[in-house]
C-alpha cells in the first residue's frame, strides 16, 4: 500500500473517527471532503471547548486556593493580635513578644471637608516617619469625599493615597442614653468615637495635629499605650490598643456618668482618678515621649533652641495657638511660604516634610 497510497487521518477528542484512503493523483469526493472537513471543525471546537473548560476550572481552583490561604494567614494575624481575648495577666511593662497591635492609623474628621497645610503635614510626617499599613480616616463628609488644595496634593501622592481608606462614621449624639448638646458632638463625640474606633479596629489612633517624629512599633508590643504624664490626667491625642484592651471598655463604660458641662471629665479626668489610679496595670504608661503636654507644645512656637527630635510624637496645638502662642498674630497661620522663613522648631518639622513629600514638585506639575 506504501507507495500507491497515502493516508489522511483526522483524531478526534476520544478516538480515530475516520480514516480516509485516497488514490495518489486522484480527487477526493467533494462530499466525502465536506462532511471531513466538517468533523475536523467539530473537533477542533469541542476540544478548545474542552481546553477552555480545564483552564477556567484550574483557575477556579487557584483562586478558591489563593482565598483560603489569605484567609488562614489573615485568622492567624487576628489570633497573633488577639492573642488574649481578655489579657488577664498581661505585663504592660515588658509587653509582648510580638505586634499585638495592627499597624493602622485611625484619624476622625467630623465636619472638616478641607484639609489644611498642618493636615497635610501631619498625615506625611505619620506615613513618613513611622509607615502604617493603613490610614482608616473616619468622616462624616457626604460621599466620603475631601476638598482642598491640600488635599489634592495627597491625592496626587500615589504611594500615600494608595494606604488610605475613607471610612463614614457620624459623630454620636448620646451615650448610653445621655444626650451629647449639639455643639459638642464635635468634641466630645470624637472623644466618643475615638475609644469605640479603637475598641472595633486596634490600631493607632492620633489627633489631626499631631506629629509623629519616630516609629512607633515598640508600643505596637501592649495591650494599649496612653499618654498619662506625671501629676496629670491621660492624653487622648495618641492611643496605641489591642481592640480587645480591657482599659477601653472600662473608659467607654465610664461614660454613664456623662458631665458635657465639665470640658475634660469623662475623656480625661474620671477615667485616671477612677480608673487608672486603681488599676496602673491596664495600660502602659508613657509619659513626655508622646509630646501631649501644653509646655512642649508651646516650645514649638517660642524656644528657638528646643529640642523636639528625642520624643516620639508632639501635639502641636494648633488650634490652641491663638490664645497660648505671643507671636500669634505675627503668623496667624501657616503654608508651605510661610514656613520656609519661620524661625521656632515647627518651621523646621513642617520644612522636613515640606521636602520629603515632594510637595513642591506636585505644587510645580500643576502649574
Amino acid at each position: 500500500m506504501a507507495g500507491n497510497y497515502w493516508t489522511d487521518m483526522f483524531l478526534t477528542y476520544n478516538n480515530i473517527r475516520q480514516i480516509f484512503i485516497w488514490p495518489l493523483g486522484g480527487e477526493p469526493d467533494k462530499r466525502i471532503y465536506s462532511l471531513v472537513t466538517h468533523k475536523m471543525r467539530v473537533a477542533m471546537l469541542r476540544n478548545l471547548l474542552r481546553l477552555s473548560a480545564v483552564v477556567l476550572f484550574l483557575g477556579m481552583i487557584l483562586f478558591m486556593a489563593t482565598a483560603v490561604l489569605e484567609d488562614l494567614s489573615g485568622n492567624f494575624q487576628q489570633q497573633r493580635l488577639d492573642f488574649e481575648s481578655t489579657f488577664a495577666s498581661f505585663n504592660n511593662e515588658t509587653g509582648a513578644d510580638h505586634f499585638i497591635v495592627p499597624n493602622i492609623i485611625h484619624l476622625i474628621r467630623f465636619s472638616q471637608p478641607e484639609f489644611s497645610f498642618i493636615d497635610y503635614i501631619c498625615i506625611q510626617a505619620a506615613f513618613r516617619n513611622h509607615r502604617p499599613d493603613h490610614f482608616y480616616i473616619h468622616t462624616n463628609e457626604a460621599g466620603r469625599k475631601f476638598r482642598g488644595k491640600y488635599w489634592e496634593l495627597i491625592e496626587r501622592d500615589l504611594e500615600l493615597r494608595s494606604r488610605i481608606r475613607i471610612l463614614p462614621l457620624e459623630p454620636p449624639s448620646e451615650i448610653f442614653g445621655q444626650e451629647i448638646p449639639p455643639d459638642l458632638r464635635l468634641f466630645h463625640g470624637g472623644d466618643i468615637a475615638r475609644i469605640r474606633t479603637i475598641m472595633k479596629y486596634g490600631g493607632i489612633y492620633l489627633d489631626n495635629d499631631v506629629y509623629v517624629i519616630k516609629n512607633l512599633d515598640k508600643y505596637r508590643k501592649y495591650e494599649i499605650a496612653i499618654n498619662w504624664d506625671k501629676d496629670q490626667f491621660l492624653g487622648t491625642q495618641v492611643i496605641i490598643a489591642n481592640r480587645r484592651a480591657r482599659f477601653l471598655a472600662m473608659w467607654l463604660d465610664s461614660y454613664r456618668e456623662y458631665h458635657p458641662e465639665l470640658w475634660y471629665y469623662n475623656a480625661g479626668e474620671r477615667p485616671t482618678t477612677e480608673i487608672l489610679y486603681r488599676y496602673p496595670e491596664l495600660v502602659h504608661r508613657v509619659k513626655v515621649q508622646f509630646g501631649a503636654d501644653i509646655s512642649l507644645s508651646l516650645n514649638l512656637y517660642v524656644e528657638k533652641k528646643f529640642d523636639w527630635r528625642p520624643l516620639d510624637t508632639i501635639h502641636l496645638m494648633i488650634n490652641h495657638r491663638s490664645y497660648m502662642d505671643p507671636y500669634y498674630n505675627e503668623t496667624p497661620s501657616f503654608d508651605e511660604n510661610v514656613i520656609k522663613t519661620y524661625p521656632y522648631p515647627f518651621g523646621e518639622m513642617a520644612r522636613e516634610m515640606v521636602a520629603a513629600s515632594g510637595m513642591n514638585n506636585f505644587i510645580n506639575a500643576k502649574k
